[in-house]
């Protein structure tokens, strides 16, 4: 084989791994963009204007947001209004935790579903880290987070570095997980 058609080989196997890449980082991420976590951003901006004491603009934001909490459900959106209007950041930031746990909870959920889908569920563990980091700065939840990641496995490139996935070790640590940021 000559060079010029390895060259020709390597672009096209370039292009098609970073067309692979893109769509399934499109199809990965329904409800949010990307790079985008709309419950972290929406969590900040809440947070931000209950630490100024300005309830009318975290009012405003829980508003902005209410397809967001109404999709956890549980009363989350009708709660955030009420500690609002009683102005208790308190009782606000506690249910905004609460989102992120239940958002770190749905992740791992759908891990589990589509667990031989390596792609996939990489990108789900890493907006679930995401959310994690937003909702603790301890090292134990993150260790475990490390942990979890690895039980994935790893396809390898070419059959280098492939590491085979372990289902039962994602489960007890998910597990793990949850209960040390149980909200």
């Amino acid at each position: 084989m000559k060079i010029s058609d390895m060259k020709k080989s390597l672009l096209l196997t370039l292009a098609m791994l970073i067309t692979t890449v893109t769509t399934t980082t499109v199809t990965a991420c329904p409800f949010d963009e990307a790079n985008v976590e709309v419950t972290v951003l929406a969590k900040d901006e809440i947070a931000k204007a209950v630490n100024a004491g300005n309830y009318a603009q975290a009012t405003a934001a829980i508003k902005k947001n209410k397809m967001l909490y109404d999709y956890f459900g549980h009363g989350i959106y009708t709660a955030l209004l009420k500690a609002s209007a009683n102005s208790d950041g308190a009782k606000i930031n506690s249910l905004l935790d609460k989102t992120l746990y239940l958002e770190v909870k749905e992740l791992l959920g759908q891990v589990d579903k589509e667990f031989s889908n390596y792609q996939k569920s990489r990108l789900k563990l890493i907006k679930a880290k995401k959310h994690l980091k937003a909702l603790t700065r301890e090292k134990a939840p993150t260790s475990v987070m490390k942990k979890i990641l690895k039980t994935l496995g790893n396809p390898g490139l070419m059959g280098v570095g492939k590491r085979n996935p372990d289902k039962a070790a994602f489960s007890s640590n998910s597990n793990k997980l949850l209960g040390m940021i149980r909200r």
